[in-house]
This record gives C-alpha cells, structure tokens and sequence, in this order.
C-alpha cells in the first residue's frame, strides 16, 4: 500500500490511508505565537496536503464570495503576426 495524505470527508483532518487522525495543539500564553509550529506541521504533511489545503480555501472563499464552485477563466487569446 502506498503511503499517501488524504482529507476526512469533512475536508479538515488530515490523514494518512484510513487511520484515524492525528490532532497536534499548542498552547500559546502572553504573546503572538512564532510560526515554527506551522511550518514544522505542515512540512510533515507534504506537498499533496498543502495543496488540498490551499485549494480547500480557494472553493470556501469562492463560495462565500460569489455562492459558487470555482471554475477555470475560458479565454483564448489569438496572436497574429503582422503581414511584411
């Protein structure tokens, strides 16, 4: 079996195969937190997880924005070069 990250149906926790998810937390006291948290977590997770992740935000703020799925933009663009 090959070893790959997937999103739980809900598209918020992060596994791998079907074993049950893992959950990482932080407590932070007095100040903003540094971001060695984050990067740390998502460098453990991998290419393929961020980008479902990224694209996750892309479909909700579509959604929010606009009440529709993304969608590619279909333009064509012709270029022509001019007669010598």
């Amino acid at each position: 079996m090959t070893d790959t990250v997937n999103l739980m149906k809900n598209g918020r926790s992060l596994v791998k195969n079907d074993q049950k998810p893992v959950w990482k937390t932080r407590l932070v006291k007095g100040s903003f937190p540094d971001r060695d948290f984050d990067i740390a977590f998502w460098q453990e997770q991998g290419d393929e997880a961020i980008f479902r992740a990224a694209w996750e935000m892309v479909v909700v703020t579509e959604e929010l924005k606009h009440g529709r799925k993304p969608a590619f933009q279909r333009t064509v663009t012709v270029l022509k070069r001019g007669g010598r």
